[in-house]
């Protein structure tokens, strides 16, 4: 890569580090979108998951207790079933075509989140199995399942800090069953379409996770100096236009 794609890499860690350190979620997602047109997205997710997994690790002590078990054991039973799918696409269809799927899926996601889940959605086994479904099919193919099951999980009324700790147990799980598929297709497939690790993993996992951690640092001091009222609002503002520049640069290039 060139060294300014390498600069684009190190904006895009430091702003989705930013934003997730001002609004709690968001950095998978944004990271997806802004870099999937000028990185494999076959290379981004793996390095995403890593760092969403270092993150998830820290905060795991507590988690477990106050989860929400009946949103996490539906929430990790879907994502057995649909990672798997996510995965495979992520492997399998050639680069071009899968910046198209991950730039379709991520505005559909977005819109829907910004401008569907607006009101109180009735918390049923229904909503739960289908925000795991979606969730694993995004987690597999863009690293980006958490921002759907934290928004859903809002939007059901679940208790702020149940919600937390349930995103928190949940990524956890969700993001190294994708990385054990990941590896695994690595291994056993070496021939695919694209391949999730190269000599550039390492500097591709530097060159998020430093501006990523500053980001994090510097986003936490605004929120603590504002009221984070509309917070969830500015993430899916942002997320909207970042993935409708994606679809744009999908009709004209």
């Amino acid at each position: 890569m060139s060294p300014y794609v390498w600069a684009w890499v190190a904006f895009v860690g430091f702003g989705a580090g930013w934003v997730r350190g001002f609004a709690g979620f968001g950095f998978s997602v944004l990271c997806m979108a802004g870099l999937a047109w000028y990185v494999s997205p076959a290379l981004v997710v793996p390095v995403v998951v890593m760092l969403e997994m270092f993150a998830s690790i820290q905060l795991w002590r507590g988690a477990l207790h106050c989860a929400d078990k009946r949103w996490l054991m539906s929430l990790v039973a879907l994502n057995v079933v649909a990672v798997p799918f996510g995965v495979g696409l992520l492997v399998w269809v050639p680069v071009e075509p899968l910046r198209a799927v991950v730039a379709v899926l991520l505005f559909v996601a977005a819109f829907t989140m910004r401008f569907v889940l607006r009101t109180q959605l009735t918390d049923s086994t229904w909503l739960r199995r289908s925000c795991g479904a979606a969730a694993g099919l995004l987690n597999g193919l863009a690293a980006s399942g958490g921002i759907v099951v934290g928004l859903t999980m809002a939007a059901a009324g679940v208790q702020a800090s149940a919600l937390r700790a349930t995103m928190i147990v949940y990524l956890l799980c969700a993001d190294a069953y994708a990385m054990l598929l990941m590896l695994l297709a690595y291994w056993l497939a070496p021939k695919a379409e694209n391949v999730f690790f190269t000599d550039q993993t390492p500097l591709l996992l530097m060159a998020l996770g430093v501006p990523m951690l500053v980001g994090v640092y510097l986003g936490k001091r605004v929120f603590q100096q504002t009221s984070g009222k509309d917070y969830r609002a500015f993430v899916l503002n942002l997320l909207v236009f970042l993935t409708s520049v994606g679809l744009l640069r999908l009709w004209f290039i």
